[in-house]
């Protein structure tokens, strides 16, 4: 006897990996590569060296046949909040992971928009355990360095100033497939350019 199922929920489509982030000026994307080129030249190879400057949100695994849902849920969210500033502001370290990133000045704008990421991804059936409830917003330099990378980092970046802003107007999702080694741009999704757009979400 065949027996058929068609809850999504066990669906044998392939599974991706989806990451949302936000990117900022070419200018200060420019500034980020010098910086890491700097540490490589100085201290050797490291995980995150050859990415872009970008602000992590969150990354999940989901059912390809998901998708489109994935991201209408995603863009209500964005329907809800105007773009916003962010400013950069300094180094920081991480010394349970051994990351070294600049630091966001003001994160309470992010930190809202990650918590309706997150209520609106968990609706969609991706599990909490892909998702932070203690996010800390950031533009990571360097991740999971060696100890004496790490060391290197600290003695070179501790005081050192960097400072600079811009403003998110969008949202970038990437996705990529078994292996999961390389990403690709998937789209781009805008917030509501104007306070009137918002208000109309409401009405």
């Amino acid at each position: 006897m065949k027996i058929s199922n068609s809850n999504p929920m066990f669906s044998y489509s392939a599974l991706s990996e989806y990451l949302i982030i936000a990117l900022p000026y070419a200018e200060i994307g420019e500034e980020v590569k010098q910086i890491k080129k700097d540490f490589f030249q100085a201290y050797g190879a490291y995980p995150g060296q050859n990415s872009c400057g970008h602000i992590r949100l969150v990354s999940f695994f989901q059912f390809e046949e998901r998708e489109e849902k994935i991201l209408g849920a995603v863009q209500s969210v964005l329907d809800q909040m105007t773009s916003f500033e962010v400013f950069l502001d300094g180094f920081g370290f991480d010394g349970r992971r051994r990351d070294v990133y600049l630091d966001v000045l003001n994160k309470g704008s992010l930190k809202d928009l990650y918590d309706l990421l997150r209520l609106a991804l968990f609706d969609q059936l991706v599990s909490l355990a892909f998702l932070n409830p203690n996010y800390d917003p950031r533009m990571v330099i360097g991740q999971d360095l060696s100890p004496l990378q790490f060391l290197h980092a600290i003695k070179a970046y501790e005081q050192k100033a960097y400072a600079n802003h811009f403003r998110i107007s969008r949202l970038h999702v990437l996705k990529r497939k078994a292996p999961f080694k390389v990403w690709e741009s998937l789209t781009a999704l805008p917030l509501a350019k104007t306070q009137s757009e918002l208000l109309s979400f409401y009405e």
